[in-house]
């Protein structure tokens, strides 16, 4: 079941960051990368924080969130992250195709992403291109990532009453069918 974020999730998300960052990153990423990446959601409250910001969804599964995302501002995708047990399942790209319904609602006609190694192919596989390679600091340590963009007609857009995006953006079919 994919929902919006809700302020008691905080910790479930943080938990989620972590386990993918350390289950999935070190497939392309050293250790002292890993290390660092994982240290982000270590204040809780600056993450609810950025988590209330724009639009987060989560996904559930049996009743843990098992993955999230956001847009902020509506047309930079900033997170999506699935933990390891759930990764490769269609979870993250339910959660993508939710968000950007939401985005072409909108009226974006394109959506941007600072994209990792490895989330890179995720995201060429839903139409995005690169735009550049960027070298970034965080905690003390470099790391690559992948400035891209995708554009989306805004006649893709679920025709509905409410401009603002309301439930039946979040309906998607259900996440473990299909693989990303």
């Amino acid at each position: 079941m994919i929902r919006p974020f809700v302020s008691s999730d905080v910790e479930a998300l943080a938990r989620v960051y972590r386990n993918a960052v350390r289950t999935i990153a070190p497939q392309a990423y050293t250790a002292e990368q890993v290390s660092a990446w994982a240290l982000f959601p270590d204040d809780l409250e600056e993450f609810r924080i950025r988590m209330g910001r724009g639009v987060t969804l989560v996904a559930e599964e049996a009743g843990h969130i098992v993955a999230f995302g956001q847009l902020e501002p509506d047309d930079h995708l900033d997170f999506l992250y699935c933990c390891g047990d759930a990764s490769r399942k269609g979870v993250g790209s339910a959660i993508y195709r939710a968000l950007e319904t939401h985005a072409m609602a909108k009226g974006v006609k394109e959506i941007h992403t600072d994209a990792s190694r490895i989330s890179r192919p995720f995201f060429e596989k839903h139409g995005y291109f690169l735009v550049e390679i960027e070298h970034v600091i965080r905690f003390d340590v470099e790391f690559e990532r992948f400035r891209m963009t995708k554009k989306i007609r805004a006649n893709q857009a679920l025709q509905h009453n409410d401009p603002s995006c309301h439930e039946s953006c979040l309906r998607t079919p259900r996440a473990s069918r299909g693989r990303g």
